[in-house]
This record gives structure tokens, sequence and C-alpha cells, in this order.
């Protein structure tokens, strides 16, 4: 059995095989002694063999073997086979020699197990469309802010992708490490934190184009500010000059990092001066933007606290909300549902509410959570809600799945006129008194509960021409239910109460039903079918219940039935 060690490269631990051990130790310690003169070097050089071993290891592996540092050294160069300009040469002889990435065809979604935050989604997609992980995320990030669905989103693909296994896993990783440029926020070039300058980077555009587009987006559409504190959090800073050859597209190895570095060394004090002002103008910038976020943090604050009470005391039956609570009750009298549905509910809006406020508050404030644990707490929540959801929504469509019809039609006898008389929906406006409610829109439906029922408002009546002496009232009830006999029970509930009295028919533009008894999305629809040539008598009420739209703007009351519909005879002239 070999030895293992456990050893800190560049603030990284890391466990290491025997024979492994042995060479990343000479290779640091002649490394160390041809920088001597400049430590900075050797701290980026060893930066970058840090990320490097970080990549090959991944998630599914924990110890480094001989392959893994040949690899690393070969990427950066031998320090024994400096030539005379300060060039590192690529290791010769039985030394390791990485394969090169060749993407496979057709290409596949998969989840990258080397590079994964949670589930390797991100880095999945940025490996299938080939661009940088930090662009995936930042998206995610947009959809959470934007849409509300980023999370969502998120779970469902990480559902849905299978994770990359064998070749496919190693074709990734490979695809990593030789990626030659890749996404950083520009602090040498910076005006506020750099997200211009770094986007100017790596799209190889003049980062003046950029920040007109930021300037344009935030005076023009507003969301500019936005997506610019987003990419200011989530893209990381070039520190390091491996870090800075990478965000140019640079090759990363101990010559050009010892050339980054002295330039870097050299620039300082050149730059100090030129970038004291826009230094200060981002201090500025950035106290503003913070007070800006934090005041968008109260505000969101305020929202989630606000969306909690709310849902409390609905849940809880308090304050105001018996009015929701009675029509709930009326609709499904299963109470496992309805607490399913307010749980669901609930938590589907609170917990990506939560996650928001918690990711501007660390940005603003600098506060440390335990991002897993709380991502998965959260996760679990939303998860808990929504599975409560499903489990309201199919109970609930279970109970009402089959829809049945009833029609009746009287014949009536008109020798005169035929008045039409029309009956409002029992609309109490006194709704202080908890027992009268006013009334409410459900479904686009009036909806009155009052001390004697439920009161619904019916579809407009349909008057329509017809052949013969006689006039033809249909009246068509609908209803839902389980099954048919459920759904003909519901029907046989709705009580419609038709008044005719000689050459006088009433129809009430609403249907009652019993305050004990389940709305089922019951319907009623009337039809009056009257001979050409009848007169009609038409009072304001039943003028308003009519289907037809030009009624509620005349303003006659007797109207003839003809061939193209309803003709006004008594209708005043517009001059």
């Amino acid at each position: 059995m070999d030895k293992v060690f456990q050893i800190h490269l560049a603030g990284v631990v890391f466990t290491i095989e025997e024979k492994a051990y042995d060479k990343l130790k000479v290779y640091t310690l002649n490394l160390r002694q041809h920088f001597a003169s400049n430590s900075d070097v050797v701290q980026d050089i060893e930066s970058r063999m840090a990320e490097l071993l970080h990549q090959r290891l991944g998630s599914n592996r924990t110890t480094l073997f001989l392959e893994d540092i040949d690899s690393v050294m070969s990427t950066l160069g031998n320090i024994n086979q400096m030539d005379d300009h300060g060039h590192a040469s690529q290791t010769q002889g039985t030394a390791y020699t990485p394969p090169a990435y060749t993407p496979t065809t057709p290409k596949k979604l998969r989840r990258d197990p080397y590079d994964q935050s949670l589930g390797g989604v991100c880095s999945g997609l940025a490996s299938f469309f080939d661009v940088d992980p930090v662009l995936i995320r930042v998206l995610f990030v947009v959809l959470l802010v934007a849409f509300g669905g980023g999370i969502l989103a998120y779970l469902i693909l990480w559902i849905a992708v299978p994770e990359a296994k064998g070749e496919e896993a190693f074709q990734m990783r490979l695809q990593r490490e030789n990626k030659t440029k890749k996404l950083f926020r520009d602090n040498d070039a910076r005006v506020v934190s750099g997200v211009a300058s770094g986007l100017a980077n790596y799209f190889g555009l003049d980062v003046v184009w950029i920040r007109v587009a930021f300037l344009v987006s935030i005076l023009v559409f507003g969301t500019g500010f936005w997506l610019y504190v987003i990419l200011w959090i989530i893209i990381p800073k070039a520190v390091t000059a491996s870090d800075k050859l990478l965000m140019k597209g640079r090759s990363v190895d101990i010559h050009s990092i010892q050339q980054q570095v002295i330039e870097n060394q050299g620039g300082n004090k050149a730059n100090s001066i030129s970038q004291h002002g826009s230094h200060i103008f981002g201090i500025v910038i950035k106290g503003v933007l913070k007070l800006i976020g934090a005041f968008a943090a109260l505000l969101l604050f305020i929202i989630v606290l606000s969306i909690s009470v709310a849902m409390v005391a609905v849940f809880f039956n308090l304050g105001d909300t018996h009015q929701i609570n009675e029509l709930i009750q009326f609709t499904i009298k299963n109470q496992s549902i309805i607490v399913a549905a307010k749980a669901g509910v609930f938590l589907v809006l609170i917990t990506p509410a939560i996650a928001l406020l918690m990711f501007v508050i660390k940005a603003l404030f600098g506060l440390t959570f335990d991002n897993k644990a709380w991502f998965f707490s959260l996760l679990g929540v939303f998860v808990f809600g929504v599975v409560s959801l499903i489990y309201a929504g199919l109970s609930f469509g279970a109970s009402i799945r089959h829809n049945e019809s009833k029609s009746q039609v009287m014949r009536l006898t008109a020798n005169d006129t035929l008045y039409l008389e029309g009956v409002e929906m029992p609309f109490n406006e006194n709704v202080d008194d908890i027992e009268n409610m006013g009334e409410l829109a459900f479904l686009d439906k009036g909806l009155v509960i009052s001390k004697t029922g439920v009161h619904i408002e019916i579809d407009k009546t349909k008057i329509r021409s017809g052949k013969g002496d006689s006039i033809y009232l249909k009246i068509i009830k609908r209803g839902n239910g389980k099954d048919k006999e459920n759904a003909l029970e519901k029907i046989e509930m709705i009580n419609y109460n038709i008044s005719i009295e000689n050459n006088k028919l009433t129809i009430p533009s609403f249907f009652t039903l019993n305050k004990d008894q389940q709305f089922s999305w019951q319907e009623v629809d009337v039809v009056l079918i009257v001979p050409q040539g009848t007169v009609i008598h038409l009072d304001d009420i039943s003028k308003e219940n009519l289907y037809e739209e030009y009624m509620d703007e005349a303003d006659g009351h007797f109207y003839k039935i003809t061939e193209d519909g309803l003709t006004c005879l008594d209708c005043v002239a517009e001059e």
C-alpha cells in the first residue's frame, strides 16, 4: 500500500500519493530557488498549480497521483529546462503528456462531475455550449430574480440531465483544462468593479461599447443596473497573474506568469496616479449602489413579510380573510386539500423570496451563510410546497373531472307584446355585516354569499329569432363531479327560478346554491327563442343581462324580433 500525504498548496489542502509528492516537492523547490528574488511569481505559479490539480480531482476523487503532477508540470513547463531568455520548455522524455481534447460527435448534454458547486448543471451546460460556466450561472440568477423560475429550472435540469461517466466525464475535464480564456472582472482597468472591462476581454470587444450598453440599459430600460450588480457578485475578480492571463486568452505557463507579474509590478506605480481618480469615483458609485441595494433589500424584506403575514392570516382565518375562507370552504369540502393547497402556496412563494433576500443581504453586507445547507434546506421546503400543490391540484381535479349538462325547454304563448323582466344579483352594499358580503369576482362571474345561500351570476341571456307562433325558453344547467352520477347531483343543487305570468317573463341574472352545498363549477345558460315579428318590452335590468352588446347603449324599451336580431321601436335617434 502506497503512502499518502496531506499538503498545503496556495492555501488548498490536497491528499497526494508518495511518488507524486516526491516529484511535486522537487518541482516546487526548484521553482522557489529559480525565482528566489521574486516571491510574487512563485505565489502565482503555485496558485495556478493548485487550480489545475483541483480541476483534475473533480468531485469523485480525493487523491493526487503521479500522472496528475506530470500533467501540471507539462502545462506549466519544466523549471530545470529554462532557456537563456527565461522560457520554460515542456517536459520531455518519459514525462506524462496529457491527451488532447477531442469533442465527441454528436455532442451530448451531461452534468459535469469534475466541476460542480451543486449538481454540475451549469458546468455541463457550459461544456455543451463551449462557454464559461460563469455565464450560465449568471443566466440562472437572472431567471431567479426576473422571473422566479431559476431554482425550479435548475432542479428540473438536475433531475433530467444525467451525470457524465467514463470517457464523457474525462473529455469534459480535458475540455475545461484546455480552456485558454475565462471570464473575470478586470480590476486593473476598472471604473467601478471591472465588469465591463472583463466582458470586453472575454468577447474581444472595445470596453467603450460595453459601458455604453450598460449606460443605455440603465437609463432607458432600467434593467442594466440590476444586471451589473448580478455580474459584479457572480463574476470572480482576476487577482493572480494566471487569472489575468486567462482573462486575456493567453497561455498560462511559468514564463507567461513571470512576465505578467513583472508587468503588474512595473505598472503599479505608473498607474497609481491615473487610477486614483477612477478609484475615488468607483468608491462613490459603489457606495451609491450599496445604498440603492440596501433599499431594495428592505423593500424585498417588506414584501416577503407581507406575503408571510397574508398567508398566515388566510391559513388561520384571521382578520378580514373570512370572505376568502368562506369561498374556499364553499368550493372545496375536503379539508386535507385545503390545508395542502394553502401550505403549498405559502411555501412555494416564500422560499424563492427568502433565497433572493439572502442573496441581496450577502452581497451588500458581506454576511456569510452555509450556502449548501441553506440551499438544500430551502430546496427541500420548496419541493415540499410543490408536492403539496400537486397533491391538492390532482385531488381537487379528480373531484370535478367529469362534466355533465341538463337542458329544460319550456313553451310559452304570447298573444301580444312579451314583457321581459330581469332580477338583479342580491348585492348588499353594507359589507360590514360578516353574514352579508359584498359581491366578489370569481372566474369572471359575480358571486355573493348571504344568509340564505350563495348567489352566482349566470352568463348573458341570448335571444334568437325562430319560426312558428310559439316562444321557447331553453335553460341549460351544467356541473362537474368525480363521475357522471356525482356531476348530475351537483346540477340538481342549482336553484334557478323562472317566473311566467301571462305575457310577463321574469329571468333572474343569477342562480342560488345552499351554503352547505359545494360549488362545483355549476353554470346556467338561458336562450329565448322568439318568432320573427314579435314585440318584446325590456326593462333596464333585462337589457343589462342580454348577450347583445348594443343593448347597453340603447335607450329604448320596445324591440321587434327580425331576421337580423332586435330592432328598437322607440329609441331616440341621435342628432
